[in-house]
């Protein structure tokens, strides 16, 4: 069940027409914008019963399962429409805390299999996403990340259960994020959009939004950069990120993403930076890849105007504070990470593993 979406500025007003009936637990970042913030709490008035500060950061497996349980021990949250305010991690953590389960194992014994049933030990709150940055479109795909720092593993909570059941994307909800967060969510927006490309599931619908979303993206976040209060640019960075969300819930991720994880755990990088690292290497496996050449036509149909080659994206790259890996001096290193990552679910995905991926 994919959710609704509301796409614009002062799309935030649409909350009033949501559960009319329904009490509200409001979950945000601590760096909202605090104007936005009152906004919405004078929308709910006297429908808010809790209001909780997200501060965990990457959602760590034994302190979401910790989270997950309490929640459905309290009374007088368990019944309450769950309002998420953030990034992609806030929402992750808000997919998974949305089941209310006694059972305290509930998710470890349903993460990396398809959630398309709730059992009858757990009950399923209606949950409503409204992202502050413009790039993980966690808001509208079905799945959640989850990583066991201790462990050095990631895991994922996914299914037709799991997506929520609103999406409001307002641009206003990014104003004042800091520059990093904006480059690192929008680079995972990026990573997105050309991952839906490169991949074997690819069809029309999904490379026209994923072209799109590339078009929007690179452009605009060379703009921010010189002036994070652009109207412009953020509302062309929200769309471009729900573009490439849209792509991506279709086809899933693919190389760049199975490489990236290693990078997350060991380097403690955000998960935009890692996967925008690896961007020009895949790419270059792309255009050595024999017979590939309708992958390389919808590359350059999304990002040609901005890239003649992969090292005119680590230049990019590079301006933007990005050190990305070298596509044209590929170590062994690089080899050996490529070659474990190609037997992984988001690496069979990627079109220079497949012997039949001119077939689209």
């Amino acid at each position: 069940m994919k959710p609704s979406i509301s796409l614009g500025v002062n799309s935030i007003a649409e909350l009033n027409n949501l559960y009319p009936h329904k009490k509200f637990s409001i979950w945000h970042i601590p760096e909202i914008n605090k104007e936005i913030l009152f906004k919405i709490k004078s929308q709910l008035g006297n429908r808010i019963v809790s209001q909780h500060i997200y501060e965990m950061g990457m959602p760590d497996l034994d302190a979401v399962s910790a989270a997950q349980h309490e929640n459905a021990r309290n009374n007088q949250v368990k019944d309450c429409v769950i309002l998420g305010i953030g990034g992609g991690s806030l929402m992750d953590f808000l997919k998974v805390l949305r089941f209310s389960s006694l059972n305290p194992n509930w998710l470890k014994e349903n993460l990396n299999t398809a959630l398309d049933k709730v059992t009858e030990d757990c009950k399923r709150q209606p949950l409503i996403l409204m992202p502050t940055t413009a790039g993980t479109g966690s808001e509208i795909t079905g799945t959640a990340t989850i990583w066991d720092f201790k462990h050095k593993t990631k895991h994922s909570l996914f299914g037709n259960q799991v997506y929520a059941d609103f999406a409001i994307v307002d641009p206003q909800l990014c104003y004042g994020a800091p520059w990093i967060v904006t480059r690192d969510s929008a680079l995972d927006a990026l990573s997105h959009a050309l991952e839906s490309i490169w991949n074997i599931h690819a069809n029309d619908d999904t490379r026209r939004l994923a072209i799109d979303a590339c078009q929007k993206i690179c452009p605009q976040l060379s703009v921010i950069k010189n002036n994070l209060n652009s109207h412009i640019a953020r509302l062309a960075l929200s769309e471009g990120a729900l573009l490439a969300g849209m792509a991506m819930s279709q086809t899933q991720t693919a190389l760049a993403h199975s490489l990236s994880y290693e990078d997350t755990l060991s380097k403690q990088v955000s998960h935009g930076y890692a996967c925008a690292s690896w961007l020009p290497v895949v790419w270059q496996l792309v255009l050595d890849t024999p017979n590939n050449h309708l992958t390389c036509d919808f590359i350059h149909q999304a990002i040609g105007d901005f890239f003649e080659s992969p090292m005119d994206m680590v230049r990019w790259l590079d301006n933007l504070g990005i050190k990305s890996y070298d596509p044209l001096n590929m170590t062994p290193e690089i080899y050996q990470r490529i070659s474990m990552a190609k037997p992984s679910p988001r690496g069979r995905n990627f079109v220079g593993f497949s012997q039949s991926h001119e077939n689209i």
